[in-house]
């Protein structure tokens, strides 16, 4: 019994240095899945794979991190701002697919394309080319489409894209 004890907590302590170490050099698409998530505890290693989904966009990760983000102070201000990002995603696609009215919504902001864009159409600071929604935002235009059962976020900068953003 002590031996599968080490080795559960060894294999646990493994996970957090990979989840480290990973994170440190920015190999978010390793951290961020359901494997990892539903083997680890700390929620210090929880908010990294957390932050590496955002950055990933795997947003649909993020409610069973959420769920388990609520012993630590730090743990439950984290989960604030991944259910943050995640209703704001929930809200656009509702606004895209079902015309949904978001203008009374009002959630913290964040550092994600996904507040920018929420908050922009919330405040109706945008134009529409057609089924384009299209935002300026600093130096970028961001254009906002559905294709399917997708919601995509395009960032262009000197009429370059530089990041596309698709979610579900």
């Amino acid at each position: 019994m002590k031996t599968k004890i080490f080795f559960i907590l060894l294999s646990i302590c493994f996970t957090y240095a990979n989840v480290l170490n990973d994170f440190k050099n920015q190999n978010y698409k390793n951290i961020c899945n359901i494997k990892t998530i539903n083997s680890l505890n700390d929620e210090k290693a929880l908010s990294l794979v957390g932050i590496s989904c955002v950055k990933t966009d795997k947003l649909y990760l993020l409610p069973f991190i959420i769920k388990k983000l609520k012993h630590t102070k730090i743990g439950r201000l984290n989960s604030v701002y991944l259910l943050t990002i995640y209703m704001q995603k929930k809200l656009l696609y509702s606004f895209m697919y079902d015309n949904l009215i978001i203008d009374n919504f009002d959630l913290p902001d964040t550092d994600y394309v996904i507040s920018h864009v929420f908050y922009k159409i919330k405040n109706k600071d945008y134009k529409k080319d057609k089924n384009v929604i299209i935002i300026h935002y600093n130096d970028e235009i961001i254009k906002v489409y559905k294709d399917g059962d997708k919601l995509f976020i395009d960032e262009y900068k000197h009429n370059k894209l530089i990041k596309r953003h698709w979610f579900r």
